[in-house]
């Protein structure tokens, strides 16, 4: 083979002069006699031209005790460099022939102990795709205990035993698959890798270990990207469906996954479980489904659990509760179905271990209103049911209402208010009627008399809530300057909170102006006036710049907001620089956090919502990280009602029911205390928060009232 002109030779040194090559010999021992000719008389050696005579001056020999350089890559090194990645090009590209073809002549011209762990595993995986695994376990198999598996980096070993698992899988050697592709399959990342591994392992955990299978492959699905994700869903769901029969190892699939999948379907396929065979259990079904609903919103088996939950019935003469509901499906009404779905799941997770009696619920869901009464007729005409649960929308009991006045059907709607004409309809609702006047309340308790610029949502929420709470304020002695509507729906909305700078006074600070009477300076930045300090502003004028301030005349801003970002808003109006403001809002501004900055700029930031929830509050905080909606708590509460009322008769009955709810016209919810005065009156407890720091601290409680005389 030939490797080139010899770059180094002992007898010969080769010369290229005006492009003509000559050839000089130079004897090793004349060399090594001029060296110590130059050691000895560096005068003669200067006399001769060869090697200039140079006078050396004293001085401190200085140890180098930095590393020796790295040694520069011998030709034999570069060429297997420039070969693998040869070969592995051609993997890459499919070209798997080629590529076995460039790593064995690698092979053929390396020492076997030079040859890296990398050509090895290019000649297995090309072995591999041509579909000839055994070849590629006896080129991997003699390494186990050889000096280049053993000096190879971490990643090398792990592609090492992914190659030769694989290999092992798909000649179905159980032994080779438990040794290498098993314990390596949770450490893959690529792709390719885990869907290849997958591809080899399904056979197996069909026949060993299917819940184990579950786990592992349901552990690798946020390693791949979405267009794969579907193949490793039907993997896992054919494993579950076809060989998964046992409750128990169901029940371990939705401890492992508590709020993703597969513990979706585990959930689904339990529910499926208790409608079949000899001992059917729809009760403990439509518990599964609706632990399904609550914990997998975004489920793909959302719809299926419906339909089952639709079509369940009970023995005619067990007493029910109907609840109807909106389905999922339902564009604008399917997000706050989610809600109801969680306080009842919350309540019967913590009440089922209670021992108080409770009638069975009947679910049924409403794709829309239209079907909402002859839903209930249906139910009331097949089952015993002694109450409903809801309406939980204003169309649904206007279609509804006729039906209920006609009927000793007590109800309890967790969102809606009490109606007069109706004298056996009960509500859990905080009312948004409850949370502006709670909020008028709280505002001249702070600021007396109050003078307040309301920032509301479009809509008739907004419009609604800024009436209730200006009326409110009124009659406290309070006023409302001004108001200024947004879009929720938007992320931006400084047009519409540049109003704000028309409700004060505008002034600009320089060496020519002055500071404002009664000011005096703190910082660069800063003023202090009237007890409170006073950031400034800046803004280029005529090439200066001059600081500007901004003086409201107004005490209070009161936003009752809706957005999904009511964090966003707050920092919008902090960048119009309005400060020393008393700043309310309702229920939405309990899940913001890190607003000290915020906060630093106003003399209080207040907000309306339920009693405060401890670590033994019947309702957990949702998956543990944001506590629970409103609506969430009010459904606890509506059917915390109706389980207190059933228990106080001997077996529920529609006149057991309204007869208790007469005598005990309150309950101390977990969204408030609340009492009923009559039809259609209704009072509740509403709490006031102040934020200090990172965290909403209990400041108050107010009550309010509907329906009847303020």
């Amino acid at each position: 083979m030939n490797k080139g002109p010899f770059l180094h030779s002992p007898h010969s040194t080769h010369l290229r002069l005006s492009g003509k090559r000559s050839r000089t010999r130079f004897s090793y021992f004349s060399f090594l006699a001029l060296l110590l000719m130059a050691a000895f008389s560096p005068g003669i050696l200067g006399a001769t031209g060869l090697i200039p005579a140079l006078e050396m001056p004293d001085v401190p020999v200085i140890k180098n005790n930095a590393p020796p350089p790295a040694p520069l890559p011998n030709v034999g090194d570069i060429s297997v460099n420039l070969s693998l990645a040869e070969g592995q090009k051609d993997l890459s590209s499919g070209k798997d022939k080629e590529a076995l073809q460039v790593f064995n002549g690698i092979l053929l011209e390396t020492p076997r102990d030079k040859v890296p762990l990398s050509v090895f595993l290019g000649i297995s995986r090309a072995y591999r795709h041509l579909k000839a695994p055994n070849r590629a376990i006896v080129t991997l198999l003699p390494l186990i205990k050889s000096q280049t598996l053993a000096q190879a980096d971490p990643e090398a070993k792990r592609e090492y035993m992914y190659e030769l698992g694989v290999a092992d899988g798909l000649i179905h050697n159980k032994t080779g698959i438990e040794h290498y592709l098993v314990p390596v399959f949770p450490q893959l990342e690529k792709p390719r890798e885990i869907l290849s591994a997958t591809h080899a392992l399904l056979p197996y955990f069909e026949s060993e270990n299917p819940l184990e299978g579950v786990l592992y492959l349901g552990r690798a699905i946020d390693r791949i990207d979405p267009v794969h994700q579907q193949g490793l869903l039907s993997s896992i769901i054919d494993l579950i469906h076809d060989h998964i029969t046992d409750t128990g190892a169901l029940q371990s699939i939705i401890r492992t996954f508590p709020h993703e999948f597969p513990g979706d379907y585990a959930a689904f396929r339990t529910g499926l479980a208790a409608l079949s065979g000899k001992n059917k259990d729809p009760e403990k079904a439509e518990t599964l489904f609706l632990s399904l609903l609550a914990n997998y919103p975004a489920s793909l088996f959302t719809g299926s659990a419906e339909e089952r939950l639709n079509h369940l019935s009970l023995p005619a003469d067990v007493p029910v509760v109907a609840v109807l509901l909106p389905a999922h499906s339902y564009r604008t009404r399917g997000p706050y179905s989610h809600s109801f779905i969680l306080g009842l799941h919350d309540f019967f997770r913590k009440e089922e271990s209670s021992g108080e009696p409770f009638p069975s619920l009947m679910i049924r869901f409403v794709k829309n209103p239209r079907n909402y009464t002859r839903t209930l007729k249906d139910l009331v005409h097949q089952q015993k049911v002694v109450a409903l649960l809801g309406p939980f929308f204003p169309d649904d009991f206007k279609a509804a209402s006729s039906f209920l006045a006609h009927s000793d059907l007590v109800a309890v709607s967790p969102t809606l208010p009490p109606d007069p004409g109706l004298s056996h309809f009960f509500s859990t609702a905080t009312l948004p009627d409850m949370m502006a006047a709670a909020a008028a309340i709280a505002t001249e308790k702070r600021v007396t008399p109050s003078h307040v610029v309301i920032v509301y949502p479009k809509g008739p929420y907004g419009r609604h809530v800024r009436t209730v709470y200006a009326s409110t304020l009124s009659g406290l002695g309070g006023q409302v300057i001004g108001s200024i509507s947004y879009d929720p729906r938007r992320p931006d909305n400084q047009s519409a909170l540049d109003k704000l700078k028309s409700f004060g006074t505008r002034m600009e600070i320089s060496k020519d102006t002055g500071l404002p009477q009664g000011a005096t300076l703190v910082s660069e930045d800063a003023i202090q006036m009237g007890g409170k300090v006073f950031f400034l502003g800046s803004r280029i004028k005529n090439a200066h710049h001059v600081r500007t301030l901004f003086l409201p005349s107004f005490d209070a801003l009161y936003v009752p907001d809706t957005s999904a970002e009511p964090a966003s808003l707050l920092r919008e109006i902090a960048y119009k620089n309005i400060q020393n403001i008393l700043l309310v809002g309702n229920e939405t501004f309990l899940r913001i956090r890190g607003l000290s900055g915020i906060q630093e700029l106003h003399d209080t930031l207040l907000a309306t919502g339920p009693p405060p929830l401890g670590p033994s509050s019947p309702v957990p905080m949702v998956n543990g990280r944001s506590r629970p909606s409103l609506f969430t708590l009010q459904t606890y509460d509506a059917l915390r009602l109706l389980q207190k009322a059933s228990a106080s008769v001997d077996g529920p009955t529609r006149q057991g029911i309204r007869q208790y709810l007469d005598s005990h016209p309150s309950l101390d919810g977990v969204s408030g205390t609340m009492t009923w005065n009559g039809p259609g009156q209704f009072k509740k407890s509403v709490t006031i928060y102040q934020l200090s720091g990172r965290r909403w601290i209990p400041s108050d409680t107010v009550e309010v009232t509907f329906g009847e005389e303020k």
